[in-house]
């Protein structure tokens, strides 16, 4: 039998039929890379993320140049990023959130405040919405959950590459003019922005960055307080604020570092800086509120990369040694405690497919069950539910899990001859040989060769 791992889910539902749109996809990291040169710097220690990167991307595209650098240390790849930068190529950086055990931060917000033209993807494990607004405060481009498919990976770095909408194209235009320097181009763009989006924030801070790199303070706090006014939540202008006022006016200063530190409150560092600001003004207990905040904020963050890092040593040796990758996977949940979410069906998924390798069925179940609790409609988790109910020749119950999940998305067994036949085994487990036959049909349709559903069929036949 086999189970539905994410990878798995991602992977069939984007590779088995090509979308249209994909060629336009290609057609623009082509051009990135091969006509413009382009560069793709990867921090990563997932050698299955490089793989795929420079076997199925690359051949994908049809890529014959060697555009790729893989680096396994933050400050290798800024070497790496400074060698494209001196060569004037444009660089796209896929980098992990984790890296030896460690956040990619300091990496992230060096590589992005160095370079601001180049293209920055992040792959995480997580997508709370305080982690994404720390990533995004950062300067990340965007951010991509692994496992992540091929096409799909294509799909999110063209949207890096070249923004897809009129207004997305004409800030890339006008991030371009202000690194030259061209300031009256700069404006120029946003009142065109301007003239598309009325109060567009982002063209107000582009304005406001203007100003203030021409010297003209005064003109840039209106722009920013405008765009902040235009979309109170959109972080940039409230750092620029921030930064204007850091050594004139401290009371202001603080203002603002409270704002941003509610919008995007995993920020360790800005909780320090509050702090200090508190310890200036004399008020040593809301000093230590916040000194407090940014060690559990620390902590939190450091248990979350742990997670991190333990279930990627299970998923690693779960197909070698499905026995330590259980304990792996139970040592992950034991530092998660009650803090489970959706975001830990994943593991749920995995954990139970160890206790299946090794035929610990029972155990499977328990496990698919406290999963369920968090989330009842998971599709791939009622699937391998299922699968654990037929390990015990349950095969009833397997049944009706299987009919919940084509309940909610009748097309589900098309993903696989494997699934399809999943399905048929236990129907004709439990005698309903009309629907073993339609499902053992489809699984051949899938894979006219796949030896299980053919012996199924002569059974049947």
């Amino acid at each position: 039998m086999s189970e539905i791992t994410s990878w798995q889910a991602e992977s069939l539902s984007t590779t088995t039929v090509k979308q249209p749109a994909a060629s336009k996809y290609d057609q623009d990291v082509r051009q990135f890379l091969e006509d413009q040169c382009g560069a793709l710097v990867i921090l990563s220690e997932d050698g299955l993320f490089i793989k795929t990167v420079r076997a199925g991307v690359l051949r994908a595209l049809q890529i014959k140049r060697d555009c790729v650098g893989a680096f396994r240390d933050p400050g290798a790849a800024l070497n790496g990023i400074r060698e494209q930068a001196r060569a004037n190529a444009p660089v796209l950086i896929l980098a992990d959130r984790i890296v030896a055990g460690k956040p990619t931060t300091d990496f992230l917000r060096m590589a992005k405040s160095q370079y601001p033209l180049l293209k920055l993807i992040v792959l995480t494990y997580e997508t709370t919405k305080e982690s994404l607004s720390l990533l995004f405060e950062i300067g990340v481009d965007h951010v991509v959950t692994k496992p992540v498919s091929v096409d799909t990976l294509i799909e999110k770095m063209a949207g890096v590459i070249k923004p897809q909408s009129k207004i997305s194209q004409l800030v890339q235009d006008a991030r371009v003019h202000m690194e030259q320097g061209e300031f009256d181009k700069v404006f120029h763009v946003c009142e065109t922005i301007l003239g598309m989006k009325k109060k567009s924030p982002v063209a107000l801070m582009l304005r406001g960055e203007a100003f203030m790199k021409n010297g003209n303070k005064e003109e840039a706090i209106e722009e920013f307080e405008k765009a902040h006014e235009a979309s109170p939540l959109y972080l940039e202008p409230l750092k620029k604020l921030a930064d204007v006022h850091r050594e004139s006016d401290d009371e202001q200063f603080l203002n603002y570092l409270l704002r941003l530190d509610n919008i995007s409150p995993l920020n360790v560092e800005r909780k320090c800086e509050i702090g200090k600001c508190y310890v200036r003004k004399k008020e040593p207990e809301n000093a230590k509120e916040f000194f407090d905040k940014a060690i559990l904020c620390a902590q939190e963050e450091a248990k979350r990369y742990l997670c991190s890092i333990i279930s990627d040593m299970a998923n690693a040796i779960l197909e070698t040694s499905p026995e330590l990758s259980e304990q792996y996977f139970s040592q992950y949940f034991a530092v998660k405690g009650d803090d489970l979410s959706k975001d830990d069906i994943v593991v749920f998924n995995s954990r139970g497919i160890a206790m299946r390798k090794q035929g610990k069925w029972r155990e499977a179940l328990q496990n698919y069950e406290t999963a369920l609790k968090i989330d009842p409609e998971d599709q791939r988790l009622l699937y391998n539910y299922a699968l654990a109910h037929a390990d015990g020749e349950q095969h009833k119950k397997a049944v009706d899990l299987y009919e919940q999940v084509l309940a909610q998305k009748p097309e589900f067994h098309l993903q696989a001859a494997v699934v399809s036949y999943n399905i048929a085994n236990s129907y004709y487990h439990i005698k309903n040989l009309k629907a073993a036959k339609k499902y053992v049909e489809a699984a051949l349709e899938i894979d006219p060769d796949h030896a299980s559903s053919k012996k199924l069929r002569a059974r049947l036949a």
